[in-house]
């Protein structure tokens, strides 16, 4: 095989060498192209992209290899094991370069959380009955969804909001409101006035407006479809939000993950300084058995 290779690059030309690494991102670019001219519809557009997502293309922060020996034994859980496949384990690594996750510390951290939310990408939608989620004021279409499950309709307005902002050209000078420091209405306003610019540039946010819950719609949306489309996305955008990674200053421990914990608003906490002390050796290269404060 070592042969083969050689030979084939015996057959570039010196001058283009240099220009191989760039090879994956050109035919994403180039596939985006055609798919603009042929008018294929947003879902198609994506699973072909990730489809072409490589190591190439997309620094790998987290490895596959990595994430099975991220397998522990949690004291109320049981058996905690990684649900993924290739195609979401290229999303996470786009997520914690996008939204700037990126030292051991912050990632094993940012892990732990969406372990324990999510019995470690077993149930990207919240669990209960109808009965269950309003006794908390929201619904099974607002309920907790993605890798942190985010929660309510001002929630997935907000994050409608973020979205069409950072990736529709058009929209980019649009005001968002975030809800940690904003009341429902100024999220709630925001939303719709993004809804009626849209409309009246004719710009399609069908793959955005999803996000927000509409029991009229024939396809999926609000929880369900956070969990479909943006499951990894949604929970880099809470953690940016809430600022988690100021809380991560000073020598990594299991202290950052009772500060995380609060500002992610789960419960479990034991569970997930369990999750923390077993993904930080394997993504720091450390012994299992070295303390961490």
């Amino acid at each position: 095989m070592a042969e083969h290779r050689k030979s084939r690059d015996t057959q570039i030309p010196e001058r283009l060498r240099p220009l191989m690494p760039l090879l994956p991102l050109f035919l994403v670019l180039v596939t985006a192209i055609l798919l603009w001219g042929r008018g294929e519809s947003a879902e198609e557009e994506e699973t072909l992209y990730l489809s072409l997502v490589t190591e190439e293309s997309v620094p790998r922060l987290v490895t596959a290899e990595q994430l099975e020996r991220m397998a522990y034994i949690d004291s109320n859980m049981g058996e905690v094991g990684w649900v993924y496949t290739e195609q979401s384990l290229a999303e996470l690594n786009r997520v914690l370069q996008e939204y700037e996750i990126l030292t051991p510390e912050e990632i094993s951290q940012f892990l732990a959380q969406a372990a324990v939310e999510t019995a470690a990408g077993r149930w990207l939608t919240e669990l209960g009955d109808e009965a269950y989620f309003q006794r908390y004021g929201y619904s099974t279409g607002t309920r907790g969804a993605g890798y942190l499950h985010l929660t309510f309709e001002y929630g997935q307005m907000a994050f409608a909001t973020w979205m069409m902002k950072k990736y529709i050209p058009e929209l980019g000078g649009i005001p968002y409101r975030n809800p940690t420091c904003n009341t429902r209405e100024d999220i709630a306003d925001a939303y719709y006035s993004t809804l009626r610019l849209a409309a009246n540039l004719g710009v399609d946010i069908s793959r955005y407006s999803r996000i927000v819950y509409d029991s009229r719609s024939p396809v999926s949306t609000g929880a369900d479809y956070i969990a479909e489309a943006f499951a990894w996305e949604s929970a880099g955008y809470y953690w940016h939000i809430t600022g988690i990674g100021c809380a991560l200053d000073g020598p990594p421990g299991v202290r950052h993950t009772d500060d995380v914990s609060r500002l992610v608003g789960g419960g479990n906490w034991q569970s997930r300084r369990e999750a923390y002390m077993a993904f930080y050796p394997v993504l720091n290269g450390s012994s299992k058995d070295e303390p961490i404060s």
